[in-house]
């Protein structure tokens, strides 16, 4: 019997990145009063406030302390862009962004990454697929205050969250580059799909080596991306343009992929897995998209040139030694599998893309150490 077409169209698997599209529009263009999708509007970029100087000043530390607090948890690193996005929006709307003191800022920053651990950290196991298992550090207001060293107090946090809460219209659950990045590969073809009579053992252990080391490459490059000043859908930057979605999770997803997919050789992720993502994203994408709104909405394509310069962008912060050592969780978790030296010794990475770190910027990095609390 001949293995399944993976052109023929998963209409399970496209509902469900279309159905987080419809989420994302839903929380970058309703201003979290006016839902996008009931109106099919899709407000220009130009509109959009200016990223405030405190925030802008400030926004990548920020980032940097919160990787920080939640690799001493041991919680999901995605709670970091889901706290970053509660930060994003509060300040959007709320009437003293532009005259607040960094005191406050902290304040807003600090609560709204108590919120996002409350709501989507857990304190179970943990339940990533990877060779390892995560036991989540318990948590509690008290000790959470502690982190601030004498900064606030616990009805500090407290009051702070119930603003938050109140000015985001009670909408915590966005989809962040986490959720669109562990989608879009879905979108990908099994890699048994790739093995055929001739196939022999080591050949198809090396396949799904390859997907694998594929999915946390560009898990670790989306984690980078959103670190970059300007990267933001909320707020008008250099890197903003035309397009409402230019700086999107979405958008930012799946130019990691596509830089990791450079990143990596054709015998580890041949290019028909790699024209099946691209036909699959596409098709999923006109689901959404009306003909009058194509104007303001980018599609994702490959050679578009806001595409290239999120790709550059990435690639221009990425640091090769930070990628062949252990991965942030494992370093907590005492692994010593690590996916990405296994692949440089199997030789799965374009090289090209590997250049020595003195060629690099360095990155807000988001696999520092933990200071001692």
């Amino acid at each position: 019997m001949l293995p399944p077409n993976p052109l023929n169209r998963d209409e399970e698997l496209y509902d469900q990145v279309a159905a987080l599209l419809r989420r994302e529009f839903n929380y970058m263009t309703s201003n979290n009063t006016l839902s996008a999708l009931d109106t099919k509007e899709i407000p220009s970029t130009s509109a959009t406030p200016t990223l405030p100087k405190l925030h802008a000043q400030w926004r990548p530390s920020i980032f940097e302390w919160f990787y920080k607090i939640v690799d001493h948890f041991l919680l999901e690193r995605g709670v970091v862009a889901i706290a970053m996005d509660y930060v994003d929006r509060f300040l959007l709307v709320h009437p003293s962004t532009h005259t607040m003191d960094i005191k406050m800022y902290q304040l807003i920053a600090m609560s709204s990454l108590y919120v996002a651990m409350k709501l989507h950290g857990g304190n179970d196991a943990g339940g990533e697929v990877s060779p390892w298992r995560i036991r989540r550090k318990t948590f509690c207001l008290k000790g959470f205050v502690k982190l601030s060293r004498g900064q606030f107090v616990p009805q500090d946090v407290v009051t702070m969250e119930t603003l938050i809460l109140k000015t985001l219209n009670w909408k915590m659950n966005p989809v962040t580059t986490s959720c669109f990045l562990d989608s879009f590969m879905d979108m990908f073809p099994k890699p048994s799909f790739l093995f055929d009579n001739n196939t022999n053992a080591q050949s198809k252990k090396y396949l799904c080596m390859g997907f694998h080391v594929l999915h946390e490459l560009a898990r670790y490059l989306a984690e980078l991306a959103i670190c970059i000043p300007g990267i933001t859908p909320y707020f008008g930057t250099e890197h903003s343009g035309r397009y409402s979605n230019q700086l999107a999770p979405s958008a930012v997803s799946y130019a990691a992929i596509l830089l990791a997919m450079d990143m990596m050789t054709l015998t580890a992720v041949p290019m028909v897995a790699r024209l099946v993502f691209q036909d699959r994203c596409s098709s999923t994408q006109h689901r959404i998209v009306d003909e009058q709104s194509e104007s303001e909405y980018m599609p994702f394509l490959q050679n578009r040139p806001e595409i290239l310069k999120l790709k550059k962008l990435i690639h221009r912060s990425f640091v090769p030694s930070l990628v062949l050592g252990p991965l942030p969780t494992q370093e907590k978790s005492g692994s010593h599998y690590q996916p990405f030296k296994i692949a440089r010794t199997a030789g799965m990475f374009n090289m090209h893309y590997f250049k020595d770190d003195a060629e690099a910027q360095e990155p807000p990095s988001p696999t520092s150490p933990v200071d001692d609390f």
